[in-house]
């Protein structure tokens, strides 16, 4: 009898958490990499060298009337140990913040999408949509190297400028192929903090057009311009960033070009060349060239490979070696 009761106990909770998880979704990546500086050692790169290794939880609610209620919380994780990594906001959500890539709620309907919380910059997202085949040992460099990316200062150093903290972000729905989004964050009392940043793009078959900016209210203003276009199995690809310093340090603009393009070679198997050149008056243009292969074992799991070549102490792979070459085999899996 008691087991029976147990037994039915058990059903009733089953049943229970089924009702409760009805629209949400568990999803995750997990990326782990053999990597090799010309300035540094072997090591086992765990902070995502193809794309971040993340675990997530995201749904939504139909309200009725055409209105959703929406959720996302997302966690940055390095493979090497299983610590918190790939996120931004360390100096706000603390040493200890779980969430450091999504913590957002929203509405969403026939107006557009409303989302308040730990979001993606849609500048970033931009950046990222007009790339050819390429992973974060590629795009994260040239970010940085092109000083599109916070890299410093109390406010800078808390955000990454990736995701923002405190934000408020309003995403039009599809209309003839053009979507736009704009964000802004308070800062909460911290001027460092304060950002604002917005995007469109325009998709029309085989074409797609991006435009964005992100201000940074004491620290940059970044422009962004680019785009794709496929033509079977090849991608081309190319982006322009602006930055214009704001600290008062009269530094120069850096102006960012990046090239690339992809193949698909058949069998799972695709390749992919990017050059992307950080100018800056008075200093010798930081370059960095980029070759990957990718091998899909399946929908969902990704062998690669990548070798990145570097000029005048631009930054080489995510890891964050500054040498002349890196390099590196991983394999990247999602769930």
């Amino acid at each position: 009898m008691k087991k029976t009761q147990v037994a039915l106990a058990a059903l009733a909770l089953v049943a229970s958490s089924a009702v409760m998880a009805e629209g949400v979704t568990l999803y995750g990546t997990l990326d782990a990499a053999v990597a090799k500086g010309s300035d540094s050692t072997t090591v086992l790169s765990g902070a995502g060298q193809w794309s971040a290794s993340v675990i997530g939880v995201r749904g939504s609610e139909d309200l009725g009337g055409g209105l959703k209620a929406h959720f996302n919380l997302e966690a940055g994780i390095n493979t090497q140990d299983g610590s918190r990594d790939n996120g931004g906001p360390n100096g706000i959500l603390g040493a200890n913040g779980l969430f450091n890539r999504a913590a957002n709620v929203g509405l969403s309907g026939d107006f557009g999408n409303v989302t308040a919380g730990l979001q993606l910059s849609p500048f970033i997202l931009s950046y990222v949509t007009s790339l050819a085949m390429a992973g974060n040992n590629f795009l994260v460099p040239t970010l940085v190297n092109g000083n599109a990316a916070d890299v410093g200062g109390a406010g800078q150093g808390a955000t990454a400028g990736f995701f923002i903290p405190n934000a408020i972000s309003y995403t039009t729905n599809d209309i003839g192929g053009i979507s736009a989004s704009l964000m802004t964050a308070t800062g909460n009392g911290e001027n460092t903090n304060k950002y604002t940043g917005g995007r469109i793009a325009y998709a029309a078959g085989d074409l797609t057009v991006t435009a964005a900016f992100a201000n940074r209210t004491e620290s940059y203003n970044n422009i962004l311009v680019g785009g794709t276009y496929t033509m079977g199995p090849l991608k081309l690809a190319a982006s322009y960033i602006n930055n214009q310093d704001k600290t008062g340090n009269n530094s120069p603009d850096i102006k960012t070009t990046t090239m690339g393009g992809s193949y698909a070679i058949g069998g799972g198997n695709t390749v992919g060349v990017n050059l992307s050149r950080a100018a800056q008056s008075g200093s010798d243009t930081a370059t960095i060239g980029n070759l990957s292969f990718a091998h899909a074992l399946s929908k969902s799991t990704l062998l690669y490979a990548f070798y990145n070549n570097t000029k005048n102490s631009a930054v080489s792979s995510y890891y964050n070696t500054t040498g002349d070459t890196a390099y590196g085999v991983g394999i990247n899996k999602g769930f």
